[in-house]
């Protein structure tokens, strides 16, 4: 009798589990069959007529120009997911102050080259912003690098400090407190199969069904975004190769090893350095603000803005706040931090 109700109870309890093992591989399998279609196109007719393509060392960036272009050059870096075409109020606000912004997509992100075997660590990511210098005849730029575009930003300023009159971080992922991935973990092992990290890949960061979500998952105004800026984002997703090259990237920021000059938090006092400044949302759980009150005991004579009620992406959340903290820093080399209430400039 015991076996019976055994017996019973398994089929019971297996029955669900098949069902979603069953509506797990349905919706998979539908992702890789979408992605066919979906990545159709190539990123020189996808792109946006405002901007254009260059070749910057080992691969093609794209960029937006505007601005005077006798003002002072800005060169923006943005971070995941992000690209040229999702600094939305930042721009126009540089612009408007008479900085000539050129706002860049640095691989995998945005219409830049599709190539999951470039390498993506910091110090290739920095050379390629380099050649982009070079390329546009840039004796001298302020750089801005928000989330993930911050790394190759300060390893920029590190490599070619008198290039850089200044630099500011936004909620900077840097890595400094990260523990040495470890590529033989479960993980990694996995992402280091092509066709499984794909499929993870396109179920989730590539697929615009989820956009929404992740974004969402980085901010602390969850109001804040507007269909617009969510079109925005998942407009550069029809590229051909974006899953591959975001599978590349998820691999190597997750599983390799980081060099550099600036991947060690002991190296950076020691380096020669351009002004740096620090902007960061107060309610950021991605970079929370203690990597930024940590990263400014290592380099003292950086000055931190906090935003209070902000979270990992303040140029959209409080673009009205932040474009105002960006200008002033941009001319402010005072060591305080300086604490921002949310009532100052909100846009909310």
């Amino acid at each position: 009798m015991s076996s019976i109700i055994s017996h019973t109870l398994w089929r019971r309890l297996l029955r669900p589990i098949l069902i979603l093992l069953i509506l797990l591989l349905a919706y998979l399998a539908l992702c890789l069959g979408w992605v066919q279609l979906r990545e159709h196109q190539d990123a020189r007719t996808a792109a946006p007529g405002s901007g254009y393509f260059l070749r910057a060392g080992d691969a093609e960036l794209y960029l937006q120009e505007s601005g005077p272009a006798t003002g002072s050059p800005v060169l923006l870096v943005g971070g995941t997911g992000a690209w040229s075409g999702t600094w939305f109020g930042t721009i126009p606000a540089l612009n408007r102050a008479g900085y000539r912004t050129i706002a860049v997509d640095l691989p995998p992100f945005g219409y830049s080259q599709k190539d999951g075997t470039l390498d993506f660590s910091r110090t290739a990511q920095a050379h390629r912003l380099l050649a982009t210098m070079d390329a546009l005849h840039l004796r001298r730029t302020i750089v801005i690098g928000h989330s993930i575009g911050g790394a190759p930003s300060l390893e920029l300023a590190a490599i070619a400090p008198t290039r850089i009159s200044k630099l500011v971080l936004v909620d900077a992922a840097l890595g400094l407190q990260s523990a040495a991935p470890d590529p033989g973990s479960l993980d990694c092992r996995a992402l280091n199969i092509h066709f499984l990290r794909n499929v993870l890949i396109d179920a989730t960061a590539a697929n615009p069904i989820w956009t929404a979500a992740l974004l969402r998952k980085f901010i602390s105004r969850k109001q804040a975004i507007t269909p617009q800026e969510l079109a925005a984002y998942k407009q550069p997703l029809v590229v051909r190769g974006t899953t591959d090259a975001l599978g590349g990237w998820a691999y190597a920021f997750s599983c390799l090893p980081q060099g550099g000059l600036t991947a060690h938090a002991a190296a950076l006092g020691k380096l020669r350095l351009p002004p740096i400044a620090l902007i960061w949302g107060a309610s950021d759980t991605i970079t929370p603000p203690a990597q930024a009150k940590s990263l400014q005991a290592l380099l003292p004579s950086v000055p931190l803005n906090m935003l209070d009620g902000v979270g990992h992406i303040p140029q959209i959340e409080d673009p009205a706040r932040f474009e105002s903290v960006l200008l002033k820093a941009l001319g402010n080399r005072g060591t305080d931090v300086v604490n921002l209430p949310a009532e100052l400039g909100s846009t909310g």
